[in-house]
């Protein structure tokens, strides 16, 4: 149905982690280094839709890392707790690495401008100074987003080809089903005037 998740958590098919495999993880994660994991420094949270499909939009985890000033990597989720399912990722750049990309790229890259004024993308339960610091240089950013799994379909597993997504850019593109818990973080986050809602 057009607007409604089927399922935003599908149950994974097959048998539950065994006591020696999680034996196993607990000796390994002891023992060796997570190097690109460990860059990981904050969740950022926002809401994607298909590219080819508007009416299609998800709820999406950003768990970011910097490489550099310009360039940061996020594994997505569905969820930000430890069940979450891994759907998808994305890249972040400044405008000024967007600006040097061939123009047929760069239409598969979104502005985060809209997002971060808008309130609909936002840092769960950092501190509004802190937040604000960060989300100002979001929101002169770009980014470029590939999900692997379609939740929004009930899909058990990740199947088919990879999906480019994009960013919302107006209101009123939100389903209200998912809008209710960012409109109350933006509420939130605007009284203790952590974002602005002037677009100039």
């Amino acid at each position: 149905m057009e607007g409604v998740n089927v399922s935003t958590h599908p149950e994974i098919p097959g048998e539950p982690t065994q006591t020696g495999t999680a034996l196993l993880e607990k000796a390994t994660a002891t023992i060796q280094g997570f190097g690109p994991v460990n860059k990981i420094h904050q969740h950022l949270c926002a809401f994607h839709f298909y590219g080819h499909d508007m009416t299609r939009q998800v709820e999406a985890h950003h768990f970011c890392g910097h490489l550099n000033e310009e360039f940061r990597q996020c594994l997505i989720y569905d969820r930000p707790d430890d069940d979450g399912r891994l759907i998808g990722l994305e890249y972040i750049v400044s405008e000024q690495l967007f600006l040097t990309l061939p123009d047929e790229e760069k239409k598969f890259w979104h502005s985060h401008e809209f997002e971060v004024k808008s309130g609909v993308l936002f840092m769960p339960g950092v501190p509004g100074p802190i937040q604000r610091q960060d989300l100002e240089k979001v929101a002169k950013t770009y980014g470029k987003v590939i999900h692997f799994w379609q939740v929004d379909k009930g899909d058990n597993l990740p199947l088919g080809i990879p999906q480019v997504m994009m960013a919302l850019t107006r209101d009123g593109q939100l389903h209200e089903n998912l809008a209710k818990a960012p409109q109350q973080q933006a509420l939130i986050m605007h009284m203790a005037g952590i974002i602005s809602y002037d677009n100039t």
